[in-house]
């Protein structure tokens, strides 16, 4: 066997070298330019994206990326985190709103009392009702609610006046707001059935007389109408008259002894709503 010449093989061995040195060299480059160029992990905005850098700080790669930062957004890590490879960089977005806020609690009742001597079942109550006026400093991240704190608050009480109309089984059915009602002062007398100056017992509109039918002019009060009398209750106005002119009311009552209570009295009239019930 022929042995190659040693210079040959010196050759060979030194071009291998060679290539070994080239290839740490490009090694060592690329990992030079790895760590110069690191991939980070920017969340901002609902969004997660990989943004390669030269920054070598949070800071840095803030104002790298010119991102604006508001007064109240957050940064996570802080801004003097050195930037490393497959960083996580969280930017929360905080702004902040004032809401006006009435909340309604129990309404103090001084006064109530429930009756069902004319046509139905009414309950009416005087008091106050409470409420809390608030101004709430409410704090969102990325627009999405996350604290809410009472700043200012402030207790209110109104004057409540209410009639309700009771169904069958003593549910509340509907309230009225006396307070917003239109309301008559109007002379009051009295009718009943059997009066001699009664002609009959079935009203204008033709319902059978009872208690808290009520006749009116028309050209005053509108008839069909539901009505609150104090002192009288509730009222239906249902009938007509012709000595019930102007502010006159004529109120029906059980007998004479209690025409004689109502007759020629100042009353006030609660002008409630039109219905064709009562």
């Amino acid at each position: 066997m022929t042995k190659a010449p040693l210079y040959h093989s010196a050759k060979h061995r030194t071009g291998i070298l060679a290539l070994a040195l080239l290839l740490m060299l490009l090694v060592g480059a690329a990992g030079y330019f790895w760590a110069r160029k690191p991939t980070v992990l920017l969340t901002m905005n609902g969004q997660t994206q990989s943004v390669r850098t030269k920054a070598l700080t949070v800071r840095d790669f803030l104002a790298e990326q010119q991102i604006d930062l508001g007064p109240l957004d957050l940064v996570n890590p802080e801004g003097t985190t050195p930037i490393s490879r497959d960083l996580s960089i969280q930017i929360t977005r905080v702004t902040t709103r004032e809401e006006k806020v009435v909340v309604d609690v129990p309404a103090s009742i001084a006064w109530s009392i429930r009756t069902s001597q004319n046509l139905r079942s009414i309950r009416v109550q005087k008091g106050f009702l409470n409420q809390r006026r608030q101004t709430v400093h409410v704090i969102l991240h990325d627009g999405k609610e996350v604290t809410r704190q009472v700043t200012v608050q402030k207790v209110v009480r109104k004057p409540l006046y209410t009639l309700t109309l009771l169904d069958k089984n003593d549910v509340p059915e509907k309230t009225y707001d006396l307070r917003d009602a239109r309301k008559f002062k109007m002379l009051a007398t009295a009718y009943y059935v059997g009066d001699p100056m009664v002609p009959g017992d079935i009203t204008y509109l033709g319902h059978k007389l009872e208690r808290g039918l009520v006749a009116i002019d028309p050209t005053v009060l509108p008839l069909g109408y539901r009505l609150y009398i104090p002192g009288y209750g509730y009222a239906y106005s249902s009938d007509t008259g012709s000595a019930i002119k102007g502010l006159r009311i004529d109120l029906a009552v059980k007998n004479s002894k209690e025409e004689q209570r109502y007759n020629h009295r100042q009353v006030t009239i609660y002008l409630l709503e039109k219905s064709k019930t009562w």
